[in-house]
């Protein structure tokens, strides 16, 4: 552990990427909570007269003048040296801190999940039901919430689907609107999961060979076809292959597609994540004109085109993300939500069309202010799927005044 001492003043201590700080109140107490979204670090909790403190541990910031900073944002006397250090201790004690220490912890649990061959489920019990039966029963209840008359279901297969990857509880419905024209298609036996991920890429993409298990079964990856992308891409898109860890955004596709096909279906999957475009719109590019990006998309098109059997192209992507936290300045009232509707449904036109700039340069234009976390699978799915149009199947809105999100299911068709 780095030994914070005295002479530690200096220092320019960073939170490290990948943990969040959520208020709590535990025991009648109200605290911080550190959770880590990439399930390396444990929970800790911290007072919350120590909000001030991580603010400052941005890496701008040394030791000395977090701890001159900190006097003058609470007017209090000068916050002794050694309680700063014994925090900051705590903190690296943790793996929270960007530190040395962090990164070969980082490696040796990297090179752990790498040796193994089964992604084991990471949100079982969680976001959704853990024992079998209990899962089974919960999707077949939202499965007859949904219109299954002939004259609603679709008759020719679809190309791709987008669907929500809220938890069960919030969004179930809005999947079993979407999962439902899979059903006249027992047959697929291939589906490209391109999912959002919430946790620090390097790479535009991140594969994994592994097989996915879930309480339903376990599901494998086309190890040959993802061994195919990375060489075609000429990119180690292998080399994030840690954030299938604990990423939701695939394991609960697969969850409904062993609900669909059954648990001894013997259907697989190219799992594939998907880096944010943030750099993109800081320098107002389109995605394709980023080398990386532009070099993993072809190598998945040109491995698709050669595919002589029958897939399905699935974006696990939520859309908007409103309220105070996510940044916005105050609550998200029940009258705020046909407006949310509209912007959205005028942001969703374009992946109707299937055009996937103009869904682009919508969101660019609006800053993102909207946070569309589903941006890069959509974008992505709808240039692998070449001309298409789609079909709003369902929209729903997840309403929390501190923290609302909108999600929809989209079925994408061959255009013409």
């Amino acid at each position: 552990m780095e030994e914070y001492t005295l002479e530690s003043r200096e220092l320019r201590p960073k939170i490290r990427a990948g943990v969040e700080a959520l208020p709590a109140r535990i025991q009648g107490r109200d605290l911080i909570l550190l959770r880590d979204r990439m399930g390396i670090s444990e929970d800790l909790a911290l007072p919350q007269e120590w909000a001030g403190l991580l603010a400052l541990l941005d890496g701008r910031h040394s030791v000395r003048e977090i701890q001159v900073n900190l006097m003058r944002q609470q007017g209090l006397g000068l916050i002794p040296m050694e309680e700063i250090l014994r925090i900051l201790s705590r903190l690296d004690e943790g793996f929270f801190l960007d530190t040395e220490r962090f990164r070969i912890h980082y490696r040796e649990v990297s090179e752990k999940f790498r040796a193994e061959t089964v992604r084991r489920p990471a949100h079982a019990g969680s976001a959704y039901p853990a024992r079998p039966e209990e899962l089974n029963q919960t999707i077949q209840r939202l499965f007859e919430g949904v219109s299954s008359s002939e004259d609603e279901e679709e008759k020719e297969r679809p190309l791709g689907l987008i669907l929500p990857h809220i938890d069960l509880h919030r969004g179930g419905g809005c999947y079993a609107w979407g999962y439902r024209v899979l059903r006249r298609f027992p047959d697929t036996r291939l589906f490209v999961i391109l999912g959002t991920c919430h946790l620090p890429m390097e790479k535009p993409f991140a594969l994994t060979e592994k097989t996915f298990e879930t309480p339903l079964g376990r599901t494998p990856s086309d190890p040959q076809l993802v061994r195919e992308v990375v060489r075609r891409s000429g990119l180690d898109l292998l080399s994030d292959e840690l954030v299938h860890r604990t990423e939701h955004t695939i394991e609960f596709q697969v969850v409904f597609l062993q609900y669909l096909l059954g648990a001894d279906s013997r259907f697989r999957i190219l799992p594939v994540l998907c880096n944010g475009f943030h750099r993109m719109m800081e320098d107002r590019i389109l995605p394709t004109a980023d080398p990386e990006y532009s070099a993993g998309l072809k190598a998945l098109q040109e491995v698709l085109q050669g595919i002589a059997e029958p897939f399905c192209l699935i974006a696990s992507a939520d859309l908007a993300h409103l309220g105070p936290q996510f940044g916005d300045p105050r609550s998200i009232l029940p009258g705020d939500l046909p407006r949310i509707r509209t912007e959205d449904q005028l942001m969703l036109e374009p992946v109707l069309e299937g055009n996937a700039e103009g869904f682009y340069r919508h969101i660019l234009g609006e800053g993102d202010r909207r946070r569309i976390c589903g941006l890069p699978p959509i974008y992505t799915l709808l240039k692998l799927a070449g001309p298409c149009s789609g079909r709003l199947l369902r929209y729903e809105q997840a309403h929390h005044p501190q923290a609302t999100v909108t999600f929809a299911s989209v079925g994408v068709w061959p255009r013409g």
